[in-house]
């Protein structure tokens, strides 16, 4: 009997274990970006600890935390702020008065708690004690005009000015004096407008545009202020750049990084005393970026109707305390969920705090030991990268910012790399280069006399008139001379249907090559990704579809051009892409971000080229004047669209008659088989 009932309690016991562990890594499941830039899991950054249900709050809408470690709330419904020690897990304080009558904001100073409510239209400075030191109103500078004052959430700088962001105000974060003087808005979200609404800028007079909606900024959701003075601030509505960290001038610094990425209805952020930023969302997500407001990763999940630890209804608040430890708040549930870091998101914190202090070693160290957890960590490689950066140990570096994706840093590292080579070997192509030119310039009377070099010459100029070959190099003479070229094909029959198919299947070659191929630095798709028979289909389509539309639009339009002509003239005509797609390739593995121009103006050449080859093709084809050429262009490509919309209906009519018959024969089966 005792040895079952030990069983039996081993048993439980097991399960139980497991129970919660399940629960912890389901409840807060951590997901971050691989080196295509996708969201994929890892290992959990932070689990449950703590869900606090018993302080009665209802609604709570903001939460601080002082160097005590005492969690501040802003409760709203009960209009107080409940000082809650993390600690001991004890209500400390609670701080009232009379005129408060829906606190939604608090920030924490050394000596003073700053409360925002909107219902009053007020902030209130108390002591440490709760006892009222002031209440700041509406501010009765003129410039303030009839701006509404609704305060929703606050911050102060260590000069006692005020950050308030106000219920209603598009034109930024309120900032206030420490007497509360009105001093003008702080930053400001930009206006994306769309297409339509950038027309109706350029024809609608200014009384029109005062009637359009959808024009005004999105407004700030939270602010921040760190024990450096630096504002930080989230807006909902914007899925990038929603959390920002603003310079003195109210400009987001992250912005000029890139794109800051994260949820749609940021509702506060916080910053560690590393500077690690963390951003909390309505849905249940909490974001981690560093403090270069790079997405480290985020954790949680979205709307939950279950009472589950780590799950929320509506998540409004966050704060981090001396140890790392989360505290959330759920406004709709009215409880207090904390976050324990793991031993995955404390070496990555670990890592990034010694990279700031310049322990590149070290750092690389931690950063090897997360690799140990996740061997394809992008965050591991990028750090161990950066590091080895900073080190000017570049060929390793480059190693890591391969497999981390980072490309803009792959080619800092490459331009130090390329540098060195050119150092070392410079004079050397330069003393090659003198020697073959003087001898070619010193070897000229012998070269002319040459029998052997005349002979050579003789088989070239053989094999070059041979009609394959001169049907071949057409497309070369098309970038020389193409009207004459283009009269030569349709008038002297030059050039052959199997020369354009080989030109043709040797530029889809290229072509292949040219999206797949390039160095690592301008290589965005990787081969895995591409969808081959999308990209091969789509070649084809197109080109071929090009010149069976104009020849069906040249038909009605007197073109003297037939199909054969005018594919001849299409294969010949892509010359120039041909040679500046090769050009673009081999430059790729030589050239680094700070030379793309480059590439971007071969790229633009080869295609314009391309296009007036395609042009004067089509105007020498059938002889047209400009005007009409211009117009057998514009009716082709319209054509296309018209046939492509076609065939789409048709397709997706097929795929639902298939589907019909299909279900009719599953039913009739199940009939007969019954």
């Amino acid at each position: 009997m005792k040895k079952i009932l030990v069983l039996l309690l081993t048993l439980s016991l097991l399960a139980a274990s497991n129970l919660r562990i399940s629960a912890s890594s389901a409840t807060s499941p951590t997901r971050t970006l691989d080196n295509k830039f996708n969201l994929v899991w890892t290992q959990d950054a932070y689990l449950p600890q703590l869900t606090v249900t018993d302080l009665g709050l209802k609604n709570p809408a903001d939460a601080a935390i002082d160097s005590r470690d005492h969690l501040y709330i802003a409760d709203r419904e009960n209009k107080r702020v409940v000082e809650y020690d993390t600690t001991t897990n004890t209500v400390t304080n609670i701080i009232t008065h009379p005129d408060l009558k829906t606190p939604t904001g608090i920030y924490l100073t050394e000596t003073s708690v700053y409360v925002a409510d909107t219902s009053a239209e007020a902030v209130f400075r108390f002591d440490l004690s709760g006892n009222l030191i002031e209440k700041i109103g509406r501010p009765t500078t003129a410039s303030f005009g009839d701006t509404p004052y609704k305060p929703a959430k606050v911050a102060v700088d260590n000069r006692g000015n005020l950050y308030i962001v106000s219920e209603g105000v598009y034109n930024g974060i309120i900032q206030l004096s420490s007497a509360g003087e009105f001093l003008g808005y702080f930053s400001s979200n930009k206006v994306s407008l769309n297409w339509v609404q950038m027309l109706q800028d350029m024809f609608f007079t200014e009384e029109q545009k005062a009637l359009l909606t959808g024009r005004v900024p999105t407004t700030f959701s939270n602010v921040f202020l760190d024990s450096d003075g630096i504002v930080y601030s989230t807006t909902m509505g914007l899925e990038f750049h929603g959390a920002k960290k603003h310079n003195t001038a109210g400009q987001d610094m992250w912005g000029s990084q890139g794109l800051t990425w994260g949820p749609d209805d940021l509702t506060d952020i916080t910053v560690d005393k590393d500077g690690i930023v963390y951003a909390s969302s309505k849905s249940g997500v909490i974001v981690v970026y560093t403090n270069d407001g790079v997405f480290t990763f985020f954790f949680g999940s979205f709307y939950s109707e279950s009472d589950i630890a780590g799950l929320f209804a509506n998540l409004t608040s966050i704060a981090v305390d001396s140890k790392g430890t989360l505290w959330t708040l759920d406004a709709e549930k009215s409880y207090i969920q904390s976050f324990k870091p793991t031993e995955y998101a404390q070496s990555i914190y670990e890592a990034t705090r010694l990279f700031n202090d310049g322990r590149y070693d070290e750092a690389t160290d931690i950063w090897s030991n997360v690799l140990r957890l996740n061997q394809m960590s992008v965050m591991a490689h990028n750090g161990i990268g950066m590091n080895y950066l900073n080190q000017q140990k570049y060929d390793e570096a480059m190693i890591h910012f391969e497999l981390s994706g980072n490309r803009p840093a792959y080619s800092d590292a490459f331009w130090e790399v390329r540098n060195a080579w050119l150092q070392g070997n410079l004079s050397a192509f330069l003393g090659g280069g003198v020697l073959v030119l003087g001898g070619w310039s010193a070897t000229r009377k012998l070269r002319k006399k040459s029998k052997l070099l005349a002979s050579l010459k003789a088989q070239w100029k053989k094999f070059l008139s041979l009609r394959l070959v001169s049907d071949l190099l057409l497309f070369i003479s098309v970038m020389r001379h193409p009207i004459d070229t283009f009269y030569d094909v349709k008038a002297k029959k030059k050039g052959s249907l199997l020369s354009a198919t080989l030109v043709y299947l040797a530029f889809f070659g290229i072509f292949i090559w040219y999206t797949l191929g390039k160095g690592f630095i301008y290589q965005w798709v990787s081969i895995e990704d591409v969808d081959m028979n999308a990209l091969v289909i789509g070649f084809f389509s197109l080109t071929l579809l090009f010149v069976f539309c104009n020849y069906l639009v040249s038909s009605i339009n007197d073109g003297e051009g037939g199909l054969a002509d005018l594919y001849k003239m299409m294969a010949y005509s892509f010359g120039p892409m041909m040679i500046g797609y090769i050009l673009i390739i081999g430059l790729s593995y030589v050239l680094t971000f700070n030379e793309s121009f480059f590439l971007g103006l071969i790229a633009n050449v080869s295609l314009l080229w391309t296009g007036i080859n395609l042009f004067l093709g089509i105007q020498e084809i059938h002889n047209y004047e400009t005007k009409h050429a211009v117009k057998s262009m514009i009716m082709t490509v319209l054509f296309m669209l018209l046939i492509a919309v076609i065939l789409l209906i048709v397709i997706l009519m097929t795929e639902q008659v298939y589907m019909f018959f299909e279900a009719l024969v599953k039913e009739a089966w199940r009939n007969v088989t019954r």
